[in-house]
């Protein structure tokens, strides 16, 4: 379900996804990647974020070796896209199948605690088929969309994702669905590897560089002791199989100050993602400006863990 009323998607979006989706795997693996890889050639913009980006976290690492991992997240990413029609038609059934969960327990865990919880993602490997799977396993979720710029897509996009009864709310809509969501023990999907805009974001460190990152689960974390689980699609190796990892991300101590404690929550959240990025690093969205609140301050933009 959305937050308002949405026309239908058109019927030509169907019949181009589910035709798309009925390629064999091999096919758009491999149109994927080679497509992902054009794009590194052809889009200097995003190929200079991604090696500025590369360059940032992994400055021991030899420059030939940030450009392989450039390239790589690069296929990466096109073969993400030319598996949307497989994530967005494909059958609960089907999907479940190619994907292995680890930790459900921990979810489950902190669902008992019967405060809601707030699942923190990230842009990592399939982020698509990573967003359905916590409804697909049948736990009622809801999360904040922001809508595409094509009518049509939006349309089927929308129908995608909330058709395994995701709720989904437009980031124009305000946060009241929260509060709703949260007492009724719905987990909250809540992306943290992206950069807030002025006014709407903290610093915290992401991956050991100050970035602006949401503060949304900070204040009920802090005063509701809200449990916090993190989540990851972890792509096995180069075929449409993944691991779905979840891992309890421990709340510090509140001290009563807003301040202090909404920092302290969103750096705790972040830091456990350092690992599975670090990890499997082509699997993560370099091309996107993380760092962009610091780059353009001198004093600020080399900082790391907050410390000069």
């Amino acid at each position: 379900m959305t937050d308002h009323e949405v026309k239908p998607a058109p019927k030509w979006t169907h019949a181009l996804f589910s035709t798309l989706g009925l390629l064999p795997m091999p096919i758009l693996s491999a149109l994927g990647a080679t497509l992902g890889l054009a794009y590194y050639y052809l889009d200097k913009r995003h190929r200079a974020i991604t090696l500025r980006n590369l360059a940032r976290i992994f400055p021991e690492k030899p420059r030939v070796e940030r450009i392989r991992l450039a390239k790589a997240a690069f296929k990466q990413n096109g073969k993400t896209v030319l598996e949307i029609p497989r994530v967005f038609t494909f059958s609960k059934e089907k999907l479940l199948d190619v994907v292995s969960v680890e930790g459900e327990d921990i979810l489950q865990e902190a669902l008992a605690e019967n405060k809601g919880v707030f699942l923190m993602a990230a842009h990592f490997s399939n982020w698509e088929l990573m967003g359905l799977l916590p409804s697909m396993l049948g736990y009622e979720t809801s999360t904040i969309y922001r809508p595409l710029n094509q009518a049509p897509f939006d349309a089927f996009t929308l129908e995608s994702r909330t058709r395994f009864n995701t709720h989904l709310y437009s980031r124009k809509a305000g946060l009241r669905w929260l509060l709703s969501a949260l007492k009724n023990n719905h987990c909250i999907i809540v992306a943290i590897d992206q950069h807030m805009g002025a006014g709407n974001g903290i610093l915290v460190p992401f991956l050991g560089h100050l970035s602006s990152t949401t503060n949304l689960p900070a204040p009920f974390v802090a005063r509701n002791q809200t449990p916090m689980v993190g989540m990851a699609l972890v792509r096995e190796g180069n075929a449409f199989q993944f691991t779905l990892k979840f891992w309890r991300i421990p709340a510090p101590v509140a001290t009563g100050d807003k301040e202090h404690d909404g920092v302290a929550v969103m750096t705790a959240a972040c830091e456990t993602f350092d690992a599975v990025i670090k990890g499997h690093p082509e699997q993560w969205l370099w091309m996107h400006r993380r760092w962009r609140a610091i780059e353009p301050n001198e004093a600020l933009k080399n900082i790391v863990h907050g410390a000069p």
